[in-house]
């Protein structure tokens, strides 16, 4: 795909950024109607998200994107072209699902076409997300047994019973683990961010990474916002991601990504 050397790509935060990080998940039409301008000039708008593909819902994608880089830069697409996927072997991923249940973190297990989660382990915040997929109809694997288990990233919540030490130790090879604050953990596929994903798609277009722009909110944002000059956190993010970003814009209710594009002249 062709694209003028003036165009700029914009890369979009889900959970935080685009809509609020609550139960409400609210999406300002302010964004919607900011990114569909900005389509219409001529520049690209890429969800950038830990999320998988199927994972993304429907009103998000509603909005419009021309692609996507979902599972911390693991999986990449245009339109219905997908471009990059790193994948893993399922003996690989059966392993360390026990590895989890082996060391008392409870895990939920994403793959682009669908969630896994070990039923033996309980959890309220794992048990909240399942239950929000299962409304919603997305194709639920619990049992690490089952032939069709597989992932391409996970999350994880800790307990006082965790043993974090031998966890990390047992993934090292194969994933980078992500301190999400609180309880929540995040494990990303080994050599891949959202800053890897842009690169590709900088190099994919042949544009300069002045071209590119980044908003997020957190600190699996760290790596993108630390990689394109760019870059947006939004009003209320995690304090590493205030730290790093080049410019704080106002709360996701606040219109924060409209006056962000605003103020970078991309509207």
């Amino acid at each position: 795909m062709n694209v003028d050397k003036n165009t700029k790509l914009l890369f979009f935060d889900i959970d935080g950024t685009l809509i609020t990080d609550d139960n409400d998940r609210i999406l300002p039409e302010s964004t919607v109607r900011a990114i569909r301008t900005t389509r219409e000039k001529g520049n690209l708008a890429f969800i950038n998200t830990g999320r998988v593909f199927c994972n993304v819902d429907p009103f998000i994608r509603d909005i419009g994107f021309d692609g996507y880089v979902c599972g911390c830069g693991g999986y990449i697409r245009m339109g219905e072209e997908i471009l990059y996927y790193k994948k893993y072997p399922q003996d690989l991923c059966r392993k360390l699902a026990y590895m989890c249940r082996e060391t008392d973190l409870v895990a939920i297990f994403e793959h682009s076409e669908k969630t896994c989660y070990d039923k033996t382990m309980d959890s309220p915040f794992r048990d909240k997300i399942v239950g929000y997929f299962s409304e919603n109809c997305r194709q639920l694997i619990d049992d690490i047994d089952s032939p069709d288990f597989s992932f391409d990233k996970f999350a994880g919540w800790i307990s006082p019973k965790t043993d974090l030490v031998t966890f990390k130790k047992n993934i090292d090879p194969y994933f980078d683990y992500i301190d999400r604050e609180g309880n929540f953990c995040e494990m990303e596929p080994k050599g891949h961010s959202k800053a890897t994903g842009i690169k590709f798609l900088l190099e994919y277009f042949s544009l300069p990474l002045s071209n590119a722009y980044v908003f997020g909110d957190g600190n699996n944002d760290l790596e993108m916002m630390g990689f394109v000059p760019n870059s947006i956190c939004m009003g209320g993010g995690s304090d590493l991601a205030l730290q790093r970003a080049s410019y704080i814009t106002d709360s996701v209710t606040g219109n924060g990504i409209e006056k962000a594009m605003k103020h970078f002249g991309l509207l």
